[in-house]
């Protein structure tokens, strides 16, 4: 009886064996994910991270690290040196994203940057405006896809210019299709960028974009009234104040700062803007132009 039990057991175990085998195979087949999911999922994962650190979302991982300073920092007893500070934190309270308000208090530091290259360096460039809301947009996009959109969309509306240059067609239509062309090339580059390891590029929100196809009319203008060189030499310098004043808006000790010292802060940057308003001697670049008349002899 004992041997036949023995013998049924190798007869069943093998059978079973294999189909223990058959189902773990395919298992491991069901979970195995193909490439085109992992590469689908990666590409999600950057464009979320790209995503999150955009400060010019609402609910961006950055606004709840501006309430923590605000939580840490208490301004004490209120008066004429604290008001703004008060009046921020009541307002966070209430429901205002910080990511707003330190934007609003940077904005005039990045006026007045552009200001300073203007008047004590001696830089050109779109005036003040365009640097400031190219800075804006280069904070939230990041400095590297801000420049790789910025150059997609300068290359767009130069060839959109020279394809509506020919059709004789009145101002206001001529814009309209000139944003037509640029509106299609941007929508192309934005639906192939993760398919060329730029997931980013999709991540970016609407209104970075929007700002750098409006200001396509800048760069048209720009062409049409200086000449090539010139109009290089403007957008490059244009591209150089913006660099630089998002690289001071998304530091987070500037951040930090301003918020924790509004009245101080707005205090220096008025000081300052009167400093350069009165400044009447030569720029930086000027004394290098004319070092030569400027020598001691």
């Amino acid at each position: 009886m004992v041997l036949s039990l023995l013998l049924l057991s190798g007869a069943v175990a093998p059978g079973v064996l294999a189909r223990k085998q058959l189902v773990i195979k395919e298992v491991e087949v069901e979970e195995a994910p193909e490439s085109g999911e992992v590469a689908t999922s990666a590409a999600t994962l950057e464009i979320e991270a790209a995503a999150k650190e955009d400060i010019t979302e609402r609910e961006s991982p950055v606004a709840g690290k501006l309430e923590g300073y605000l939580v840490e920092a208490e301004p004490g007893a209120l008066s004429w040196s604290n008001f703004l500070q008060h009046a921020i934190r009541g307002a966070v309270a209430q429901g205002v994203s910080p990511n707003t308000i330190v934007l609003v208090l940077l904005f005039p530091l990045v006026a007045a940057m552009i200001a300073g290259g203007r008047h004590l360096l001696g830089l050109t460039g779109f005036g003040i405006f365009v640097p400031a809301i190219l800075a804006v947009a280069f904070l939230a996009t990041g400095i590297r896809v801000g420049l790789i959109l910025f150059v997609i969309i300068w290359f767009l509306a130069s060839l959109s210019r020279s394809i509506t240059q020919g059709l004789k067609l009145q101002y206001l239509p001529r814009m309209a299709l000139l944003m037509w062309l640029i509106s299609v090339g941007v929508l192309s580059v934005l639906l192939g960028a993760v398919n060329i390891n730029l997931g980013e590029l999709s991540a970016v929100s609407i209104f970075p974009i929007l700002i750098l196809m409006l200001l396509a009319e800048n760069f048209i203008e720009v062409q049409v009234g200086k000449s090539k060189r010139e109009a290089f030499r403007v957008t490059i310098q244009t591209l150089v104040m913006a660099v630089a004043a998002a690289l001071v808006m998304g530091l987070d000790g500037v951040q930090k700062w301003v918020l924790l010292n509004p009245e101080l802060f707005l205090v220096i940057v008025a000081g300052f803007n009167i400093y350069i308003g009165r400044y009447v001697g030569l720029r930086a670049l000027e004394y290098v132009k004319f070092k030569d008349l400027t020598r001691k002899k």
